[in-house]
């Protein structure tokens, strides 16, 4: 069964209600952009509604009603590695004492003892409330030995389930290699090795520039946020990430992917839609691995 009917499968056998969504990203990762747009994707083949969408910085807690099923955005960022986005999953099951999550499909990665430590008391504690899907075979072991009372599932990284528009696929060669390299802490300068000294070096657009369009929906956000309460502009940035900045962003990465042949890259989605593109794709991968788990079990297992 190819990736994409797993998700499927997966979150018809979890989602069986009206949901919330939360931990969209509202930032300028396009990597990010693909994950939510697979979501939506998958989402739309199920039977049941969204309540409300929201992020990790805009969430309103009277939005949400104790009892909720609740989905959180898959990604890597269950763990300690991106701290903000874990610290929301322990405070909505503290908030929200009969509230189910989904945890959608994430590298899990813990560096620091006590954190882990916390973290296998509260979800173990609240084992009945919470399905955790790992996206790739190295998490999902690491998730069984500490938090094997879960429930949890080997789901694929939920870009699997994108819709990509057919006019990208299978376009005309263009002779151009790119190297996309991270700037953030996650990248691993070993990994440059791997890669020729004269191609082009980038990142995702977005990073080394910011639209002129998240500017303006910024610009015409500041009167909104200074003015008026806090909860006028959580709303706001709801509807411009969702109507606007996600939509633009997304189309924005495939525009940017489709202009290459070959792509050597540290951040996982721009190889893997390299991949549904049909592009020469070659992993450089972050500094614990998490580019190559996700690689090895679903697209040279597919192969």
């Amino acid at each position: 069964m190819e990736a994409g009917n797993l998700i499927i499968e997966a979150l018809k056998s979890v989602i069986k209600e009206d949901y919330v969504l939360l931990d969209c990203p509202y930032h300028a990762n396009l990597g990010d952009h693909l994950i939510w747009e697979g979501t939506l994707c998958a989402l739309k083949k199920l039977p049941y509604k969204c309540l409300y969408t929201s992020s990790v910085e805009y969430y309103q807690e009277d939005k949400i009603k104790d009892g909720h099923l609740i989905l959180i955005c898959g990604g890597g960022n269950f763990g300690d590695v991106w701290p903000r986005h874990q610290e929301l999953r322990r405070r909505i099951l503290e908030k929200y004492p009969k509230c189910k999550l989904v945890h959608l499909p994430q590298t899990m990665r813990y560096s620091d003892e006590e954190t882990l430590k916390r973290d296998v008391e509260l979800f173990t504690r609240e084992k009945e409330r919470n399905v955790i899907m790992l996206r790739d075979k190295k998490s999902y072991e690491y998730a069984k030995e500490h938090f094997g009372e879960c429930n949890l599932m080997l789901v694929p990284d939920m870009a699997f389930a994108m819709e990509v528009p057919e006019r990208y696929i299978g376009t005309k060669k263009t002779g151009k290699t790119v190297y996309i390299r991270r700037k953030d802490h996650e990248l691993s300068a070993e990994g440059d090795n791997l890669v020729p000294q004269d191609v082009e070096i980038r990142d995702w657009p977005t990073y080394e520039k910011l639209p002129l369009l998240r500017h303006i929906v910024y610009i015409i956000g500041g009167p909104i946020k200074w003015l008026l309460p806090k909860k006028f502009y959580c709303c706001y940035m709801d509807w411009a990430y969702n109507k606007i900045l996600h939509p633009f962003y997304t189309k924005g990465a495939l525009r940017f992917i489709v202009n290459f042949d070959k792509i050597y890259t540290t951040r996982l989605h721009a190889g893997l839609l390299g991949y549904f593109l049909g592009k020469e794709i070659v992993i450089v991968d972050n500094n614990y691995g998490k580019m190559r788990a996700v690689w090895d079990t679903w697209v040279d297992e597919a192969r």
